[in-house]
């Protein structure tokens, strides 16, 4: 009995005397491993991989444990080191994968964005030339808006709510894109030009013919050209209506009339600086105006409307459907022209001029 006891006592000292061996590092460097998987999507980028891996894990952390059961100086972790090595390696390959993936689709979307924002500047200049203050410009500041938010979805790895939103600002500048077309419609028919043409020679030819001067004045180029005896003498910028490029048809309608007309007036003391009063509406103007009532194209209580003046105010502000420039250049033309000189509107003299351009490279 004495023996035994002395058997055990020398025994518990060894045991006692002895360590385990270590964790493995590669456990834990697994365990951390599993969470950036986890953070960076790999269920979303790379769900067949990552299922194979997490597989893995989890044999590997019941061999861990399975080991762990035995005593200290009974555990061999050299397999179980080789195996977790194993699986980080695959981790590794998967968050390699990710990274790449990540960085494709954001270098996608910036590229995508910036062409989209360079279409997005392009049409806003392009309204701004056409004095476009509806639906096209509403459409363009919320296409610019959700831009940005596009851009926040990648920069927080959300490309597939970011490819959503690009869509969405594609449909939104395609809309604003239509309406600038409509505006531009009429412009881009070779026969109304080529009438806008021939109403533009015809005053130059009366300026010439008469030696007398005469204006001509582009709705579309926001351009005055004053001739005297056939000659351009001088050249100014104007302002429009706010619905401008359309012909005038009624009051209220915001738009500038397009035809031959004359001065009637000169206002030397006007609420725009100084003004000249044009004979709109003409006899052409009364004669389309009287058969859009009786179409029914306008209301019964709608009048033709008048008042229509070149006045100063500054070339840059938007009338209701005169036409302005700024007050040193009214003051230059006030002293150039007479009652009763010609003064012809038209939509343009250049179906290919650099708005058309603008839109057709769009």
């Amino acid at each position: 009995m004495r023996y035994r006891r002395i058997v055990l006592y020398i025994l518990a000292v060894y045991l006692t005397g002895c360590k385990a061996p270590p964790v493995p590092p590669e456990v834990k460097r697994a365990a951390i491993q599993e969470q950036q998987l986890w953070k960076a999507g790999a269920s979303v980028y790379a769900p067949r991989e990552y299922e194979g891996y997490l597989e893995k894990i989890k044999q590997a952390g019941q061999a861990f444990a399975k080991e762990n059961l035995k005593l200290g100086w009974f555990r061999r972790y050299d397999l179980l080191r080789e195996r977790f090595r194993t699986t980080i390696d695959s981790g590794d390959a998967i968050l390699s994968g990710i990274r790449r993936e990540k960085e494709e689709r954001a270098g996608r979307i910036q590229v995508e964005t910036a062409a989209l924002q360079k279409r997005l500047s392009t049409l806003s200049e392009i309204t701004l030339s056409l004095n476009e203050r509806g639906r096209a410009r509403q459409r363009l500041s919320q296409a610019g808006v959700m831009l940005k938010e596009a851009g926040l979805m990648a920069g927080h790895a959300k490309f597939d709510q970011a490819d959503g939103m690009l869509r969405n600002v594609r449909d939104v500048i395609k809309e604003a894109e239509g309406v600038c077309l409509r505006l531009l419609n009429r412009y881009m028919d070779e026969h109304q030009v080529d009438s806008w043409r021939r109403m533009a020679e015809e005053t130059v030819a009366e300026s010439r013919a008469k030696g007398i001067t005469a204006i001509v004045i582009s709705k579309l180029e926001k351009r005055m050209v004053i001739y005297k005896k056939g000659l351009a003498v001088a050249e100014f910028d104007v302002g429009i209506g706010f619905n401008g490029l359309s012909d005038k048809l009624h009051s209220g309608d915001d738009a500038t009339p397009e035809g031959r007309y004359q001065i009637t007036k000169k206002n030397p003391s006007s609420h725009f600086y100084k003004a000249l009063l044009i004979n709109y509406p003409n006899d052409e103007d009364m004669r389309r105006f009287a058969a859009a009532k009786q179409k029914r194209e306008i209301p019964y209580w709608v009048g033709i409307g008048g008042l229509v003046e070149i006045h100063g105010g500054g070339e840059d502000s938007l009338t209701r459907g005169c036409i302005s420039v700024d007050d040193k250049a009214m003051d230059e033309l006030f002293n150039m022209v007479l009652v009763g000189t010609p003064v012809t509107i038209v939509g343009t003299l250049d179906k290919d001029g650099s708005i058309f351009k603008a839109i057709k490279d769009e």
